[in-house]
Order: C-alpha cells, then structure tokens, then sequence
C-alpha cells in the first residue's frame, strides 16, 4: 500500500480541556474536504472516543481502488493514524470482513466491529475492548461514520444516494396513490365522450387527451412499482443464461450496434429473482443502447462481461463508447422522474428500479466513466459451480 499520510496524536489526559478537544474532533469529522481526511477522521475518532485499539477504513473511489486509512494504539497515551491507496474489488464490501485477511487491504486481524455500506462503498473494521466503552457511544461513533463516510467517490464514479431514493420512495407511495383516482376519471370521461362526439376535431383533440392521461397513469405505475417493489422470489439462478436470453429477446432492437458477451467457463449461480434479475439486465442494456446513439464519431458498441470476483461474489459489468455523461446528469441518474434524453423519450425509471433490485438482492449498483464510454457495474452475492462433465 502506498502511504500518503502519517499523522501522530496524543490522547488527553483527564486534566486536560475534554471539551475543546472533542469540539476540533467534531469539526474534522463534519467537515472533510477530501476522501482521505474524510477516512482518517474516521479512524481517529473510533480512536479517541471508543478507545479501540486497531481501526481499518476502506473507502473505495472506483471498482478497483480504495482509500486505505488504518489507525493504532501505540500505547495508553499515544495513537498513530496513516492513510494509503489499495487496488482491491469492490466486491469486498459483500463480506468486509475479507477486508482483514491477508490479501485484503485492511491490516487488522480478527476484528470485533464490522461495518458495511456498499451504497457509500465503505467498511469500517475496529478491534477493542467492548468493556471499555458503553455501546450508546460506540453506535453514535458508528453512525457519524457512516455518514462521514457516505458519497466520497471520485467525480468519475457515481452510485444512488439510499436516503434520498428512500425520501423519494415515500414521497411516491402517497402521491401515486393520490392521482390516480382523479386520472381515472379523466381517462373514463375520455373514453365516454370519445363515444358520444362525431366531430373530427374534436376526436383528435379527446384522443390526445386520452393519450397523454395514459402515459401519466404509466409514471404513476412506475412510481409505484418503485415505492414498493415485489419482493424478490429467490431460488437459484444461472446468471450466464439470463444474459444471454436477455440479449437475445434484445438483439432485434440493437440495429447497428455491435454487441460483445463475455461469459466464464463455469456456471455462476445466484440465489435470486430470475425474473427481477432479467428486468436489471434489460434496463442496463437499453440504457447502453441510449447511450451509444448519440455516438456520432464511431459505430455503436457495447461490452457486457459475467465475472466472477471472488468466491463470494460476482460482477455484471455493462458498458458502451456512447459519450461521456456530463456532471449534471450524472449526480441524477438513478433518480425517478429523470431522464438525461429529450422530452418525451423516457419516462426516466429504469436506473431507479434497476438501484431498487439490486438492493433487494443485498448487491452494489455504481456508474463509472471510462476513457472513451460509460459503464454500469453491478456485483452480486453468488455461488460458483463446476459445471458437470
């Protein structure tokens, strides 16, 4: 590991000024400017206010790199905190307590706190004394840490927001709920009238009408299925032959596009919803196919690759050569309503239903920029079986 930063501290004394300490403490972890002060205050804090002897931050900036910081007790008085860069698989954050093992990136053996938030792709690993500290003030610790840690991806990796898709998922519920019983009317005295009127004009006009309500109560449908999805239907699912029975029923759409399947060897297995699973792929995949028709400097392309990362986990990587999605969008791809197309050619829920999936399937779903296109990634718990001979 590449070690950037080495900072020293001393522990204060009980005659020393607790409340001016723990105030500048405080105001390093509110404020961090960048993802490594952001992971050393982190680990500096579970220091101090928990008394834990080794601390192990790893926050990742892409799909293969995080942000190391590590912190440890040199003796009662003294602790040390650095800060490094790892290559490593965000697949890690299924199970961060690989995180500790001996090719991880995380030098801490046997750790007795383990935190995960795939959604802010960071873990934190603490080895201390549980008799030390009451656990009201370690889980405040942990939840500074969490939030502390939450959205310090680079500006090239962009991942869905769980509060505010949360907040957005509520807000959906009562308001779907709220215009559907007036849309009904609007679309039966459509249907009624439609009936009723001779006029050729005024057919035209009711129909536009009719249409335009239809395409609200397919939002609404949307914002609905969103707000309250299915719960998956899990059973064993070859992830290789959903991809390509997906790209298959999909292959008469992409005209003009040029689209690669990379699939291993062996049959990987989640235990999943066939079905919901399907619904991730297609979504990814028209998204892509957007994508690549804006591309007027080359044919369209897209890559989709099944690896398997670990003996735990496996990624879906989706990616195309359409153009670089600019800032602006990027911060709002997997929220509902939004759609980085022209008016009127997205109803814009794909990537949010597809972040809603993935979710319920305990996986990761980010976005990255590549040097020339964009890429969905997402990682899933799985099982990998040898194929029988």
């Amino acid at each position: 590991m590449d070690v950037t930063r080495k900072t020293s501290s001393v522990v204060p004394s009980a005659e020393s000024d607790q409340e001016d300490w723990g105030l500048e403490v405080l105001q390093a972890l509110v404020s961090p400017s960048t993802a490594e002060d952001a992971a050393l205050a982190c680990a500096a804090a579970w220091m101090n206010y928990v008394q834990a002897d080794r601390v192990a931050v790893a926050v990742f900036e892409s799909s293969t790199s995080c942000i190391v910081a590590h912190g440890q007790r040199d003796n009662d008085t003294h602790v040390t905190t650095y800060v490094g860069r790892k290559t490593t698989s965000v697949a890690l954050l299924l199970r961060p307590e690989s995180l500790s093992s001996g090719d991880g990136p995380c030098s801490i053996d046997e750790p007795t706190d383990v935190f995960r938030w795939p959604e802010h792709l960071a873990a934190v690993l603490v080895k201390r004394d549980e008799s030390l500290v009451d656990n009201e003030r370690s889980d405040l610790i942990q939840d500074l840490s969490r939030k502390l840690l939450s959205r310090w991806t680079t500006p090239l990796t962009s991942f869905a927001n769980p509060d505010h898709m949360e907040a957005m998922a509520e807000f959906a519920a009562g308001a779907g709920h709220e215009i559907n019983n007036p849309l009904g009317s609007i679309i039966g005295q459509t249907q009624l009238l439609l009936k009723r009127d001779d006029k050729a004009d005024h057919k035209q006009a009711l129909e536009t009408i009719g249409a335009q309500a239809w395409r609200i109560r397919d939002m609404i449908g949307d914002t609905m299925l969103f707000a309250r999805p299915p719960q998956p239907e899990f059973a064993d699912c070859d992830l290789g032959q959903i991809i390509e029975t997906v790209v298959g029923q999909l292959q008469k759409t992409f005209v003009g596009v040029d689209v690669k399947v990379h699939l291993p060897a062996s049959t990987i297995t989640a235990f999943a919803d066939e079905s919901q699973l399907s619904t991730l792929v297609s979504h990814l995949l028209r998204n892509a196919f957007q994508g690549v028709q804006d591309n007027e400097s080359s044919e369209g392309a897209i890559t989709v690759l099944l690896a398997c990362n670990t003996e735990f986990a496996a990624s879906l990587s989706i990616s195309d050569n359409g153009p670089e999605i600019p800032a602006e969008i990027r911060k709002h791809l997997f929220d509902p309503f939004f759609s980085g197309r022209q008016a009127g050619r997205g109803l814009g829920f794909g990537l949010c239903h597809c972040w809603q999936i993935v979710r319920m399937h305990n996986g990761i779903l980010m976005q990255e920029s590549l040097e020339q296109g964009n890429r969905f990634l997402v990682v899933l718990p799985t099982e990998v079986r040898a194929d029988p001979v």
